[in-house]
């Protein structure tokens, strides 16, 4: 049940006295959770839709704000049983799931009718024949922040990528650019977050590292990863940053930036880890050239592919940001890779280190280490 309003109460009196006695019954039926920040059994007066709920970042955003108390909408396509998962991130009733299509604007403005925040978390890590990039970044955004505006929306959060430019050499970074166009124009209002590569349990870069050390010759890198920094982010940050942005007023129409405290080569981030997973760290150089023609022929299974020629692009690309407020603005102090990899890499060791603490390891080398020198 959708609540907009305060507490409803149910009273109910006895028709008649029993067996002479002056019996007043006034029974409260109370069947709606308490209001306030509570916990996951209450209700904060938010209630959310949340685009693209079923993916990496959504997963733990969906947490945070079950935990708050927040009533959650969660539109998806495809089979039902996909995101039974994310039933148990609120309590009772508190999630509801509703079917709809990105190209279907009448059922993009459905699932928010009774919504006062909408959060956009979609994004595509490849092209499909359904959906390009611009399908969903550029033209999705559009409807979903129109839609939007048109029912009321008090809060809409735009979650676009760090890079984001129309002269971007990647096409995911040029839509995502186009995306955050279309947002202003749309809802000028809209809060628009640049996360930096991700990292976290069932991320697709301390895992993906993990398990690709794992083929002949090792990891495949364009100039040794000593050319590419990159400033991961841990998701849970990010998620808490998406949640305190609701209610953080001075975020509206604002853009943020959100990246994690250190910046690091690629090759010192390899590094790292393989000495966190007790391993030898398998690397050797490929030509750039030479690695794309991998990539197209990655393009071509059936199934989603590990990898394409804009995801290659991207892995080598460096992350760069631009003065913009990031974490600390809205309220969440960022996470270090050293204090999080070893949760995440851990299944990753062999059994007879499985064990093992991490205390005698020195730390990710930033790049600023080498400066110092």
């Amino acid at each position: 049940m959708l609540v907009s309003q305060g507490f409803k109460k149910l009273y109910c009196t006895p028709a008649k006295p029993i067996i002479g006695l002056a019996v007043s019954c006034q029974r409260k039926v109370s069947y709606l959770p308490k209001a306030g920040p509570g916990g996951r059994s209450s209700f904060s007066g938010v209630v959310a839709t949340v685009f693209g709920a079923t993916g990496f970042l959504g997963r733990y955003v969906l947490n945070r704000l079950g935990r708050g108390g927040n009533q959650i909408i969660v539109p998806y396509r495809g089979d039902e049983l996909d995101n039974r998962s994310l039933r148990l991130m609120g309590d009772l009733g508190q999630i509801m799931f509703f079917d709809y299509h990105l190209k279907d604007v009448e059922s993009v403005a459905k699932v928010m009718k009774h919504s006062n925040c909408v959060i956009n978390l979609i994004g595509r890590e490849f092209e499909t024949r359904n959906f390009s990039f611009d399908d969903a970044h550029c033209a999705g955004a559009r409807v979903i922040a129109k839609a939007a505006r048109e029912a009321g929306i008090k809060r809409l959060i735009h979650v676009s990528a760090l890079n984001a430019s129309e002269e971007s050499p990647s096409k995911f970074l040029q839509s995502k650019a186009r995306g955050e166009i279309a947002v202003r124009e749309e809802f000028p209002e809209a809060t628009i977050l640049r996360p930096a590569t991700l990292f976290g349990h069932e991320d697709h870069f301390l895992n993906y590292y993990a398990y690709l050390g794992r083929i002949p010759l090792g990891i495949p890198l364009i100039d040794g990863g000593m050319k590419t920094t990159k400033i991961p982010v841990f998701v849970a940050d990010v998620a808490q940053a998406i949640v305190n942005a609701i209610t953080e007023d001075e975020s509206i129409g604002q853009t943020f930036e959100l990246t994690g405290p250190e910046e690091y080569y690629l090759l010192d981030v390899l590094d790292y880890m393989y000495r966190v997973m007790r391993k030898e760290l398998p690397y050797y150089t490929l030509p750039r050239r030479i690695y794309n023609i991998i990539a197209w022929g990655a393009e071509q299974s059936i199934f989603n592919p590990r990898l394409t020629r804009d995801m290659l692009l991207r892995e080598f690309l460096s992350d760069q940001v631009t003065g913009l407020p990031g974490l600390v603005d809205l309220g969440v102090e960022a996470s270090t890779l050293d204090t999080i990899a070893i949760s995440v890499l851990r299944r990753h060791r062999d059994s007879f280190f499985f064990d093992d603490t991490i205390d005698s390891d020195s730390p990710c080398r930033p790049t600023s280490s080498y400066i110092a020198q």
